[in-house]
């Protein structure tokens, strides 16, 4: 079976990493997470593709990129520092000198008030490395923002990852033999090439992470070999690395407030804002696999026939209606994806309406184009089921990417030695 379970932070998995095989994402912690304190738009990828994954190579000149919007009245100073992690994302507890070089925090002086919206913010841009601050180790790293003049307030926290490639990564994706999941879902085929590692304990020195579509609670963590050979690791077995194909994501386009695009309703102007609905979202449990083009749960600011979407882009109140007959006992449902900061949080869970007999919410969002699905959180075991709303199908287009981590015998930190991205229709 697939692991689904809910993100928990404060769950403690270094004791773990050596007894069993596989761990859901969770279990080692989700940080992409910032406070209701107006900040909105939070987008961190590789420089110059706004879907990339943040991960960039070590010594290189590619560059880390963070945006965020800040729609509060008085803009406030801010300022970032970065923190080098381990592979679970808890602080690796290096001094800041010993994984780069600059200042422990830096201001952001690269920011821009936006222009002729209805909804007035000012938007920041922060880009790594750069003239003041190098990167010096691999692995994975947390870049947080806070008010300058009280450094205790976190606005934002998302973490970004440096590689320094040494193995080689050879995977693929086939259908799982099990009858129970050849329809459903996706197996993960791995072999690690270890030539160029002196190796002491292959079953503990090297911890692979397969991620699917970026989402941190859909993640395979201190996944075990199947066989290991000369200079070659091999994890594959037909009872791991499976995942749920689940579907395509939903999606709509708000890059222009003048005409009803694809999945709108309507767009009306009142009390000082646009607000958009959408229609109504079908139950896709049930219905028969179709294809359809998405960005795998993320999202593109983009403001019709404009070159400076990021501050000429407006706001709107954007209305998710979910129909179903009843409330689901012991359940949550939410709005998912990177729009939501691939959180459940309380701002995207949904209330249901009796009156209408449908789960509804409202997010507050930047004109673009949005991908998203609906998520269920069980209240009693926070077993958390992407499938109940959207079908679970073995052909669904899914994007994989592939981390290894090496940790060393004595070593005060894990490298991230490798990165593999594949797809599983092998077009993207």
């Amino acid at each position: 079976m697939t692991p689904k379970f809910i993100c928990q932070i404060s769950i403690c998995l270094i004791s773990l990493l050596f007894n069993t095989t596989v761990y859901p994402v969770s279990k080692i912690g989700s940080i992409d997470i910032h406070q209701k304190n107006n900040i909105e738009s939070i987008k961190i990828h590789k420089t110059g593709d706004e879907l990339s994954d943040p991960i960039i190579e070590l010594g290189g000149d590619e560059s880390i990129t963070l945006t965020f919007d800040d729609l509060s009245d008085n803009t406030s100073n801010y300022s970032y520092s970065i923190t080098h992690c381990a592979c679970d994302w808890k602080e690796s507890g290096l001094v800041r000198s010993e994984y780069m070089d600059g200042f422990d925090s830096k201001s952001i002086y690269d920011y821009q008030n936006s222009v002729a919206t209805t909804v007035p913010y000012t938007h920041f841009k922060v880009q790594i490395p750069n003239d003041e601050i190098k990167i010096k180790l691999s692995g994975n790293y947390i870049i947080r923002v806070f008010d300058t003049y009280s450094p205790e307030k976190i606005m934002v926290e998302q973490r970004f990852m440096v590689v320094e490639p040494l193995v080689a990564i050879n995977a693929m994706i086939k259908q799982p033999i099990d009858q129970n999941l050849r329809l459903t879902s996706q197996q993960i085929e791995l072999k690690i090439g270890t030539a160029q590692l002196n190796l002491t304990n292959p079953y503990t020195d090297l911890i692979p992470v397969i991620v699917q579509n970026n989402q941190p609670d859909n993640c395979l963590f201190a996944i075990k070999p199947t066989f290991i050979r000369t200079d070659e690791i091999d994890y594959s077995s037909s009872e791991k690395l499976i995942f749920d194909g689940v579907n395509e994501y939903r999606s709509f386009d708000i890059n222009s407030i003048r005409f009803l695009s694809s999945g709108i309703q309507s767009i009306e102007q009142f009390g000082g804002n646009f607000n958009v609905q959408l229609k109504s979202s079908e139950n896709n449990r049930n219905q028969k696999y179709s294809t359809q083009q998405d960005i795998n749960g993320k999202y593109l600011v983009k403001l019709e026939r404009s070159e400076l979407s990021d501050v000429e882009a407006d706001y709107a109140w954007v209305y998710f209606t979910l129909p179903y007959y009843d409330q689901l006992p012991n359940k949550e449902v939410y709005v998912y994806g990177e729009l939501t900061g691939w959180q459940l949080a309380p701002e995207n869970m949904m209330q249901y309406s009796f009156q209408r007999q449908a789960y509804e919410v409202r997010l507050l969002l930047k004109q673009g184009y949005y991908n998203y699905r609906f998520a269920i959180r069980d209240t009693k075991t926070g077993e958390v089921d992407f499938t109940f709303f959207e079908g679970n199908h073995f052909e669904t287009e899914n994007s994989y990417t592939i981390l290894v981590y090496y940790r060393q015998i004595g070593a005060r930190y894990d490298r991230l030695i490798g990165v593999k991205r594949l797809n599983s229709n092998g077009t993207r």
